[in-house]
Protein backbone atom coordinates (compact mmCIF):
# COMPACT_ATOMS: atom_id res chain seq x y z
CA UNK A 1 0.00 0.00 0.00
CA UNK A 2 2.80 1.83 0.73
CA UNK A 3 4.61 1.99 -2.56
CA UNK A 4 1.17 2.14 -4.63
CA UNK A 5 1.11 5.42 -2.39
CA UNK A 6 5.00 6.95 -2.63
CA UNK A 7 5.24 5.91 -6.67
CA UNK A 8 1.76 7.91 -7.01
CA UNK A 9 3.67 11.26 -5.26
CA UNK A 10 6.54 10.52 -7.01
CA UNK A 11 4.52 10.65 -10.43
CA UNK A 12 2.80 14.15 -9.27
CA UNK A 13 5.72 15.24 -8.12
CA UNK A 14 7.94 14.63 -11.34
CA UNK A 15 4.69 16.28 -13.51
CA UNK A 16 4.85 19.21 -12.09
CA UNK A 17 8.56 19.49 -11.81
CA UNK A 18 8.55 18.83 -15.56
CA UNK A 19 6.54 21.96 -15.93
CA UNK A 20 8.34 24.79 -17.47
CA UNK A 21 7.71 28.44 -17.25
CA UNK A 22 6.47 29.64 -20.80
CA UNK A 23 9.66 30.61 -23.49
CA UNK A 24 9.95 34.23 -23.72
CA UNK A 25 10.71 35.28 -27.59
CA UNK A 26 11.80 38.90 -28.72
CA UNK A 27 9.41 40.69 -30.80
CA UNK A 28 10.65 41.79 -34.03
CA UNK A 29 8.99 44.50 -35.70
CA UNK A 30 9.80 46.59 -39.21
CA UNK A 31 11.40 50.16 -38.30
CA UNK A 32 11.75 51.64 -41.90
CA UNK A 33 11.67 50.69 -45.52
CA UNK A 34 14.03 52.50 -48.17
CA UNK A 35 15.97 52.44 -51.46
CA UNK A 36 19.63 52.06 -51.27
CA UNK A 37 22.37 51.21 -53.35
CA UNK A 38 23.17 47.45 -54.20
CA UNK A 39 25.82 47.51 -51.64
CA UNK A 40 23.55 48.71 -48.73
CA UNK A 41 25.05 52.42 -48.59
CA UNK A 42 21.83 54.97 -48.75
CA UNK A 43 20.89 57.15 -51.85
CA UNK A 44 21.66 60.62 -50.89
CA UNK A 45 19.02 63.09 -51.11
CA UNK A 46 18.78 64.92 -54.99
CA UNK A 47 21.72 62.17 -56.01
CA UNK A 48 21.16 61.55 -59.58
CA UNK A 49 19.80 57.85 -60.65
CA UNK A 50 22.28 55.97 -62.65
CA UNK A 51 20.19 54.31 -65.56
CA UNK A 52 23.08 51.84 -65.26
CA UNK A 53 23.19 51.20 -61.84
CA UNK A 54 21.96 48.97 -58.97
CA UNK A 55 19.93 49.52 -56.46
CA UNK A 56 17.93 47.42 -53.99
CA UNK A 57 15.21 47.51 -50.99
CA UNK A 58 16.40 47.91 -47.49
CA UNK A 59 13.98 46.76 -44.40
CA UNK A 60 14.92 47.83 -41.02
CA UNK A 61 13.84 45.91 -37.44
CA UNK A 62 14.36 46.78 -33.99
CA UNK A 63 13.76 44.16 -31.26
CA UNK A 64 12.03 44.36 -28.00
CA UNK A 65 12.05 42.13 -25.18
CA UNK A 66 14.31 39.23 -23.76
CA UNK A 67 14.61 35.76 -24.53
CA UNK A 68 15.16 33.75 -27.85
CA UNK A 69 14.33 35.67 -31.19
CA UNK A 70 11.07 34.98 -33.25
CA UNK A 71 11.23 34.45 -36.76
CA UNK A 72 8.74 36.81 -38.69
CA UNK A 73 8.30 37.41 -42.16
CA UNK A 74 7.52 41.10 -43.36
CA UNK A 75 5.72 41.45 -46.15
CA UNK A 76 6.11 44.63 -48.57
CA UNK A 77 4.87 45.53 -51.90
CA UNK A 78 7.40 47.04 -54.59
CA UNK A 79 5.55 49.51 -56.97
CA UNK A 80 2.22 47.05 -55.96
CA UNK A 81 4.10 43.72 -56.17
CA UNK A 82 3.94 41.87 -53.39
CA UNK A 83 7.14 40.14 -51.81
CA UNK A 84 8.56 39.40 -48.29
CA UNK A 85 11.64 39.19 -46.46
CA UNK A 86 12.39 37.07 -43.35
CA UNK A 87 13.70 37.89 -40.26
CA UNK A 88 15.89 35.78 -38.00
CA UNK A 89 17.11 38.68 -35.71
CA UNK A 90 17.20 42.44 -35.45
CA UNK A 91 19.25 44.38 -38.02
CA UNK A 92 18.70 45.31 -41.88
CA UNK A 93 18.66 43.13 -45.24
CA UNK A 94 18.59 44.44 -48.63
CA UNK A 95 16.60 42.66 -51.77
CA UNK A 96 18.06 43.97 -55.11
CA UNK A 97 15.77 45.40 -57.41
CA UNK A 98 15.40 47.39 -61.18
CA UNK A 99 13.92 50.30 -60.66
CA UNK A 100 11.34 51.44 -63.21
CA UNK A 101 10.74 54.77 -65.40
CA UNK A 102 8.82 57.01 -63.50
CA UNK A 103 8.07 56.69 -59.40
CA UNK A 104 9.16 53.90 -57.82
CA UNK A 105 7.08 52.92 -54.14
CA UNK A 106 7.51 50.81 -51.68
CA UNK A 107 5.48 49.99 -48.82
CA UNK A 108 5.80 47.45 -45.59
CA UNK A 109 1.93 46.14 -46.26
CA UNK A 110 1.75 46.27 -41.97
CA UNK A 111 2.89 49.14 -41.04
CA UNK A 112 2.46 51.68 -44.12
CA UNK A 113 5.69 52.60 -44.34
CA UNK A 114 6.65 53.94 -47.21
CA UNK A 115 9.56 55.38 -49.53
CA UNK A 116 9.46 56.38 -52.96
CA UNK A 117 12.45 57.50 -55.90
CA UNK A 118 11.48 58.95 -59.31
CA UNK A 119 13.61 57.29 -61.95
CA UNK A 120 13.67 58.52 -64.94
CA UNK A 121 14.93 56.96 -67.99
CA UNK A 122 17.06 59.20 -70.82
CA UNK A 123 16.39 57.22 -73.92
CA UNK A 124 18.06 57.11 -76.96
CA UNK A 125 19.60 60.41 -77.67
CA UNK A 126 22.47 61.75 -79.13
CA UNK A 127 24.86 64.73 -77.82
CA UNK A 128 25.86 67.50 -80.02
CA UNK A 129 28.62 69.52 -80.38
Amino acid sequence: MKIKIYSIFIALLLVFISCSKDEEFITISPANISFVHEDGTDIPINECINPDGKYAVKIETKAEGSGTYKVISVDYTINGVLRTMTFLKEGAQINPITLIDGLNTVQIVESGYTSNINFVAQGDFELVE
